[in-house]
């Protein structure tokens, strides 16, 4: 009996150390190809990893703008509250937020702007329900929206003041629901 304990034993000890050699060859052959991979996808890549020689942000000359005395300096003018448009699509309502605001270099076209503030937005309104909401979601749309907005504000400042007065209409916020 003894004798048959010893033979279980050995077999145990056999089966065991079977066992250990099978999870060190396993866990061998896991970090290898790991490496293999690491190093093959270092070999493949590293052409595209250096960066082209360019010139570092300490490099690049830093010049003054030059404004000519014509220009001026740019003025924003905020045009408050936000612009809410709903939209009818097929049925199903749509919504649109926008919040504008003015560049003008031209300190009386603000003073004009303030003022006019009610025409202004009505007009701008006019425009905005004349907009195709599918249009609006492409950049084509967008662009065409800023210069009829222009447009529109432009109308206002030449009948008061004689002439456009502001540059560009420009986009704070802009939300398509």
């Amino acid at each position: 009996m003894a004798e048959e304990d010893a033979i279980e034993g050995e077999e145990s000890g056999k089966k065991n150390a079977g066992k250990l050699k099978l999870i060190i060859f396993i866990v061998l052959g896991v970090l290898l190809v790991a490496g293999l991979s690491i190093f093959a996808t270092w070999f493949l890549m590293k052409d595209r990893m250096v960066e082209p020689d360019q010139p570092g942000i300490s490099e690049i000359p830093l010049e003054e703008p030059q404004m000519t005395v014509e220009q001026g300096e740019a003025i924003y003018h905020a045009m408050q509250p936000a612009f809410i448009v709903n939209y009818s699509n097929g049925g199903r309502s749509r919504f649109l937020q926008i919040e504008l605001s003015v560049l003008t270099r031209d300190p009386a076209a603000i003073e004009v702007l303030i003022l006019h503030n009610p025409l202004i937005r009505n007009n701008l309104l006019d425009v905005f329900a004349a907009q195709n909401i599918n249009q609006l979601a492409t950049a084509e749309g967008k662009q065409k929206l800023v210069d009829d907005l222009t447009s529109a504000i432009q109308d206002v400042l030449i009948i008061e003041m004689g002439r456009p007065g502001i540059e560009s209409v420009l986009f704070r916020s802009f939300v398509m629901q």
